[in-house]
């Protein structure tokens, strides 16, 4: 919509303030026997002059001639028009065309008319030809939209044209009243442009795999971050959201796994300056979003461009009236899905049946200690929210003249999560400022700064995990102490503090109590965000433009975690403190300068592009704690500096840094619009590397054929346009090695015969490039007249030199260390389809859809080894996770869950001797030895990523009412559901979790975590037939596992992660003509939402979308440790314009 304004004001406005040298434009032309159409495109190609008129009273078909030499544009529309008795008026750079008088006797009585034509969101648009069909009674709009045009009374219709928009025929007003019209898009007329790296494309002409996302084209609903929204809309992009923890990131997947040690997630670029991390940035002051796909669009990125690329573009200033604009947004959301746990009833029968079968089997008098005071308390209920509220808020204004142009913008956002106490809110400002000083330079300055915090709970750490706390602790307790003394009077535990909390193994819980951990800990991050960038554009000469500039960025995190004297499980325990603090900054530096040139001859059009690019990157992490509360070492929660307390220890310390230099360029050929070539390389050097392989090489080319373009194409209404797309290049990665890889490091404090001293940490690796060769292929077709579009692309990368960390021998000092070991292929098909299928009067019908389908392979690994199984030592249960030759990442490797053992004579000799029994689980016996062995018998089982997913947008519209609706879909690819059972921890243990516990009458029991409803009401007993779910049993039964038989790490917990989610449905209705006029406002429009409004899946857990970790080779991709769970809000908004 920006575009076509500027275009309109360039071909009206502008000409307007200097149209004595323009009209000066000599025109010479021949003529000759040739159609009024005709005539009109010669002197169009000739001039820079646009006709305007009504085709149904201007026929077109009128044979002219004319000779014209050196002469102005009035003279030469004269000579056109000789004879054919049409009129003309000339406003600016636009001729509308009057038809000659009908003859008919027309009454004398004139009046006025007067009115503004807009856009679809109230904008006054300059230049719009008004048309009444009579001569001498035309009018063109001026900068604020305005007309004012006297006809004949007995005038039927007037019409609007203006390039960029759709034609529009009215009644004629019967009196003098203002009228306003507003004019639609006609995406026929104006060519749509796209980011790419380092400028921009006319869409018409790019070869390159792009997707173009406009913000103010899709409804974002509830979703407050700008790359969540691209979720389902952009194909051959995986977005997953990792938990509803609030202010989260995304997990975004372009095209496949690239990388097994660096990030799979790809470049973000806002504003031409890459950004270091996920930006926090504003959704209201987006204007655009490209996501960067093949090697052709990406490879101008270089060494960061393996995943992909995301540009995203900020809203500028223009020329014209000021422009005003407000959003508001008010919103409540529950869960959308919920784990339900066991009652006191179920929990106490559960447990009993496994106390019995352990009793039967063991021969022995184990007993369930059930207190006397029972609760059935609901421990989830008691940490989360019901309703948790949210809201945005954002002001923009955008206004200027013909030498300066500002944008300036805030925002605010707040949304509560699902668990007591946490919290996102976000405040954004932005100003960009464009000052024209002479007609050959302008100084452009963007200056942008976000401050966030998130308030949190312990729920990712290692050990401590409060809302699966809340679902483990018995339910027969509540949080507090209700007693001091036991049934036999005797002092159990002294309640000296006011809410006196149960502690874990102390007062008969077996868990952390969640409750005292999230009202009694402060624990919170503050971010703040700044970025400026300051540029210019030299324009000495027509076509050549260069542009040097400089950019800052910083980003600043301090993160505090604060316990209150009321915590008494760890504020008074040696290791923990009473106040923690951490200091994160990171600096970057970009330079760059980049000049083009873009000219024509004869039917080649081409532009040239060359650049520089330096950046220096700095990071820093300084950490410190205090003392705890033990011997009044800290004073008081109410201090909230370290050194409060009498010492000061060390939390944390590191720097890291990097450099990257570059040298890029682009030539883009376009001959007659029918064969367009696209050719770039850019070469990066990085601190990183040893000097000898420093620099990495990644060119790329691309071409198009608008086939629809050539001579021989047929002319038809149903096909209007047809280009072919093939590209190929390659690109790189450096983010799977340390900043100090081409260094030796050493480390002081080590000993040697009794000495302290220096020793190697890490020798100097001679490393190379992760590189990728990609190929692409595609077409785009578009059919009726704009009705209807189709993309289409096949994708196939090679990613060779993989950096992993190799195993060496012990004898060496090391355990591991980084090398290039591998090869990855991807294969994909993308297929987006979109239009309007049902156009009548002021009813539209617009339907879209996409999917992507994705193969990826690990063809080459170690050499002599074909599995490496994944750990990390947050992971309970086990590997998940392996990298096998020949199989995608993301594999499952485990245990492969067959059944329940239905009687004793199933059960092989070999486990029927360690203790397995009828009610126990089956798994496959890989090497046949009639034994189960977790390292022997794992096998491929499956993957976590996808085969198919894509989005469907629906949406009708009714004069101002609009019902929308956007679904997005995911088609294989398993979850892990470790909330279930990972280890002897999960909701399904059916008694094999349990600690030793001092009860309310202080004793040493055994105290059993509790389990999930429907593992409580849904296990197997003799004769059940149940098939999914083991028998009860407590530790003990089995022997000869790590883990307990029935909890191994095995497919009996891996699900499928499938689902179709309508993801948003929308209600909006635009104000009519009448209740702007009352309200001042040139646009105004309400709405109500509901955003993850429910899900079709068979998943049992929150939501199939979870995820531990962000890439999908990390050995916790697809781990659901059951986070805080995304919510179903609705939303009510209103957005204004003035």
């Amino acid at each position: 919509m920006q575009t076509k304004r500027l275009l309109c004001a360039a071909l009206s406005f502008l000409v307007l303030v200097c149209g004595n040298a323009l009209a000066q434009e000599k025109i010479t032309l021949k003529l000759d026997g040739v159609t009024l159409r005709e005539a009109f495109t010669a002197v169009e190609k000739a001039s820079n002059y646009s006709f305007f008129y009504d085709a149904q009273t201007i026929d077109t078909g009128t044979k002219v001639s004319a000779n014209i030499k050196d002469s102005d544009i009035e003279s030469t529309v004269k000579a056109v028009l000789q004879g054919t008795g049409i009129s003309f008026t000339i406003k600016g750079k636009q001729i509308a065309l009057i038809p000659p008088p009908t003859g008919e006797n027309r009454p004398v009585r004139k009046y006025t008319v007067n009115g503004t034509v807009v856009d679809k969101g109230g904008v006054g648009i300059v230049g719009v030809a008004v048309m009444s069909g009579r001569q001498g009674q035309g009018s063109l709009t001026d900068i604020d939209g305005h007309f004012s045009l006297e006809i004949d009374s007995d005038v039927k219709n007037l019409t609007f044209s203006c390039l960029g928009y759709a034609d529009k025929t009215i009644a004629a007003p019967a009196d003098s009243n203002p009228v306003r019209i507003v004019l639609d898009e006609d995406t026929l007329a104006i060519e749509e442009t796209v980011v790419v790296g380092y400028g921009s494309q006319s869409k018409r002409l790019v070869s390159s795999s792009i997707t173009s996302v406009k913000m103010d084209q899709i409804d974002r609903g509830a979703e407050i971050d700008p790359i969540k929204a691209l979720q389902g809309r952009a194909p051959g992009v995986n977005i997953n959201n990792s938990s509803g923890i609030p202010g989260s990131s995304p997990n975004v997947i372009i095209r496949g796994v690239n990388s097994i040690s660096g990030s799979s997630s790809p470049l973000y670029v806002v504003d031409g300056i890459p950004a270091e991390s996920y930006p926090n940035i504003n959704s209201s002051d987006i204007e655009s979003i490209e996501v960067l796909k093949d090697a052709s669009a990406t490879a101008i990125y270089g060494s960061r461009a393996n995943s992909g690329v995301i540009v995203i573009t900020t809203k500028s200033g223009k020329s014209g009236k000021p422009i005003i604009s407000v959003n508001g947004t008010y919103g409540l959301s529950t869960i959308a899905k919920d784990i339900k746990m066991a009652n006191t009833a179920e929990y106490i029968n559960v447990i009993q049946e496994a106390i019995d079968n352990y009793n039967v089997q063991k021969m022995e008098l184990k007993t369930l200690d059930i207190p006397k005071n029972l609760a059935d308390f609901d421990w989830v209920g008691a940490i989360s929210r019901d309703i948790a509220q949210r809201y945005t808020a954002s002001a923009n204004v955008q206004a200027g003249n013909e030498w300066t142009q500002a944008y300036l913008s805030f925002g605010a956002e707040d949304q509560q999560g699902y668990l007591n106490k946490t919290n996102f809110a976000k405040y954004t400002l932005r100003s960009k400022v464009n000052q024209k000083l002479t007609d050959w330079l302008k100084v452009n300055l963007n200056v942008s700064g976000a401050f966030a915090r998130y308030d949190m709970v312990e729920e990712q750490d290692g050990s401590l995990k409060y809302l699966r706390a809340a679902r483990e602790e018995q339910p027969w307790y509540t949080p507090y102490c209700t007693r001091s003394v036991n049934s036999l009077g005797i002092q159990v535990r002294e309640n000296a503090l006011s809410g006196d909390y149960r502690l874990m193994t102390k007062d008969g819980i077996a868990r952390h109590n969640p409750v005292m951990g999230i009202n009694e800990e402060d624990y919170w991050t503050n971010k703040l965000q700044l970025q400026g960038t300051l540029s210019m554009d030299f324009t000495p000469f027509k076509g050549f433009k260069f542009t040097p500039s400089i950019s800052a960025y910083g980003i600043y995190d301090h993160v505090t975690k604060k316990l209150t004297e009321l915590n008494t499980e760890r504020g008074y325990k040696d290791g923990w403190s009473a106040l923690a603090e951490q200091k994160n900054v990171s600096l970057r530096y970009v330079f760059d300068a980049v000049a083009s040139y873009e000219n024509k001859w004869k039917d080649l059009t081409y532009n040239v592009m060359a650049g520089f690019s330096y950046e220096n990157y700095r990071y820093s992490v300084f950490g410190v704690r205090s003392d705890n509360y033990a011997n009044s070492a800290f004073p008081s929660s109410s201090f909230n500096l370290v050194n409060s307390g009498s010492n000061i220890y060390p939390n944390g310390f590191s720097y890291n840094a990097y450099a990257l230099e570059s040298w890029f360029a682009r030539a883009a050929l376009n001959w007659k619009d029918r064969y367009v070539l696209n050719a770039s390389f850019r070469t990066d050097g990085s601190s990183r590397f040893p000097k000898n392989s420093r620099f990495g090489f990644f060119p790329a080319a691309s071409l198009a054929w608008i086939i629809s373009n050539e001579e021989f194409f047929p002319k038809t209404d149903v096909l209007d346009e047809l280009k072919f797309r093939v590209s190929a290049g390659q690109t790189g990665s450096m983010a799977g090695i340390s900043n100090w890889a081409a260094m030796d490091l050493i480390v002081a404090g080590s000993s040697y015969n009794g000495k302290s001293g220096l020793s190697f940490s890490t020798p100097a690796q001679n490393l190379k490039w992760e590189v990728a060769t990609k190929y692409n292929a595609g077409f785009n077709a578009e059919f009726f007249k704009g009705r209807l579009n189709v993309d289409l692309d096949y994708f196939h990368s090679t990613t060779d030199d993989l950096l992993y960390q190799k195993p060496v021998i012990v004898t060496s000092g090391y355990k591991t260390l980084t090398a290039n070991i591998g090869s990855i292929t991807n294969d994909g098909i993308e297929l987006a389809v979109g239009g309007t299928p049902l156009k009548a009067g002021d009813f539209t019908l617009y339907l879209g859809a996409n999917v992507s389908w994705n193969r990826n392979r690990l063809t080459k690994l170690l050499d002599g080894n074909d599995i490496i199984p994944l750990s990390q030592s947050n992971l309970y249960g086990g590997t998940k996770h392996a990298l096998i030759t020949g199989q995608p990442i993301s594999s499952w490797y485990m245990l492969n869950f067959e059944g329940i053992y239905q009687s004793d004579e199933e059960v092989p000799e070999k486990l029927y001797a360690k203790g397995v029994r009828a009610g126990d689980c089956i798994y496959t016996d890989v090497n046949g030895d009639g034994d189960i062995d977790y390292n022997d018998d794992r096998m491929l089982v499956g993957k976590a990523t996808p085969d198919f997913f894509g989005g469907v947008d629906l949406s009708f519209a009714w004069k101002g009412l609009e019902l929308s609706m956007f679904c997005q879909y995911s088609i294989g690819g398993k979850v892990f559901a470790a909330w279930r059972g990972a280890g002897q921890e999960g909701t399904e243990h059916l008694g094999l979790s349990a600690g030793s516990i001092t009860d309310d009458e202080g004793r040493s029991v055994t105290g059993y975590f509790n389990v999930s409803k429907h593992a409580a009401t849904h296990y197997w007993k003799e004769g059940s037939g149940i098939n999914d779910m083991p028998r009860p049993v407590i530790a003990g039964v089995h022997t000869g596992w790590d883990v307990d038989y029935n909890v191994l790490t095995s497919t009996r917990f891996l699900e499928d992660a499938s689902y179709f989610k309508f993801k948003t449905i929308t209600l909006s209705y635009r104000l009519p003509d009448k209740a702007l006029r009352t309200m001042k406002s040139t646009a105004a429009k309400v709405f109500f939402s509901v955003d993850n409004a429910f899900t079709l899946t068979k998943y049992s857990g929150y939501d199939p979308e979870v995820s531990m970790e962000s890439g999908p080779a990390g050995a916790g991709y697809a781990v659901d440790f059951g986070y805080q769970p995304t919510l179903r809000s609705y939303l009510f908004g209103i957005q204004l314009q003035f």
